[in-house]
């Protein structure tokens, strides 16, 4: 790993200050049955790939000490069309060949610079500690009120048009934090967020996954107006098409005092974790007054199942 990290700082000390590329870097183990026909599959992917806007090299190595270990090192023009080029990635037919011969991705990262002009950008994970901390026993914060990127709709969250959601509101937040760069006041996009529910009298675990509701938001820092997301979405659509960018909005929540646990592991397996919240809750005499909320500190394309982190949280009363 010591290697791995010289090598990208090496290479990206050669830039310049101007410069907005920025590396993604993925080191990651193929399958055994894979190992010997592994260069055919790569060099196919690579030629898809290559096709991706935004895309400026593509270099892969392969571990010298494990034959199913390798690192690829992907250049681009910007974080925008890296993510959106990773949401992509399953759902075309050409890369399946590419995407099953994957057993484990070990690390995942995006790189850019560092300089005095990314180390003042805004990052809420550290300047509203309160908001994105949380422990493994309940406690009662007074969540922070943010205007707010939203898009919601019903359907299973691994239906596609919750994840065409996702990367619609992601479009849109990109769009933002460059639009506000250019005027001096960047900002790393926040930790993407969703409330969910059901409606009826079955209860949340009783009703089938299709006819679940949610609401997909990613805070904004306070000097990101109206006007300017507006700008975005219509920056966004004549990027990508129309889609479900047209759907993004952009307003307040303020949920108040809430309760909040942090959840380690997948998010099927948060029963647990909920019976703890929901106990603490009837022992302090509160009352749930709103929606289950979930802020993902882990990004699930990069972290394993288990490890993930997930802010689990409850307006009350």
């Amino acid at each position: 790993m010591k290697v791995l990290f010289t090598l990208v700082l090496t290479i990206m000390t050669t830039l310049t200050a101007k410069e907005t590329t920025v590396f993604e870097l993925v080191v990651y183990k193929i399958k055994k049955e894979y190992a010997d026909n592994y260069d055919d599959i790569l060099d196919s992917a690579r030629a898809c790939i290559m096709k991706f806007p935004g895309i400026l090299e593509y270099q892969t190595f392969r571990s010298s000490e494990n034959e199913q270990v390798f690192m690829d090192l992907v250049k681009w023009t910007s974080l925008e069309k890296a993510v959106h080029a990773a949401a992509q990635l399953e759902k075309i037919k050409e890369l399946a060949p590419f995407m099953a011969a994957f057993e484990e991705i070990k690390f995942m990262d995006h790189f850019e610079l560092f300089n005095t002009e990314t180390m003042n950008k805004l990052d809420l994970t550290k300047t509203d500690k309160e908001y994105y901390t949380a422990k493994k026993t309940p406690q009662i914060i007074e969540a922070t009120p943010y205007n707010y990127l939203t898009i919601n709709g019903i359907s299973a969250p691994e239906d596609d048009l919750f994840n065409n959601a996702i990367e619609a509101i992601y479009a849109v937040a990109y769009a933002v934090k460059f639009s506000s760069k250019e005027e001096g006041k960047d900002f790393v996009v926040p930790k993407m967020e969703c409330q969910w529910w059901v409606e009826g009298a079955q209860p949340f675990e009783q009703t089938p996954r299709t006819e679940w509701h949610w609401n997909i938001v990613i805070p904004m820092p306070d000097f990101v107006k109206k006007p300017a997301v507006e700008m975005a979405i219509q920056s966004a659509i004549a990027k990508k098409g129309a889609s479900q960018i047209s759907e993004v909005q952009f307003r307040p929540l303020s949920e108040g005092k809430c309760v909040q646990i942090l959840h380690l592991g997948s998010y099927d397996e948060e029963a647990p974790t909920l019976e703890k919240l929901f106990a603490f809750v009837s022992e302090q005499g509160l009352e749930i007054n709103g929606h289950h909320h979930e802020i993902y500190i882990s990004d699930p394309r990069k972290t394993e199942a288990h490890k993930l982190k997930t802010i689990l949280r409850y307006p009350v009363k």
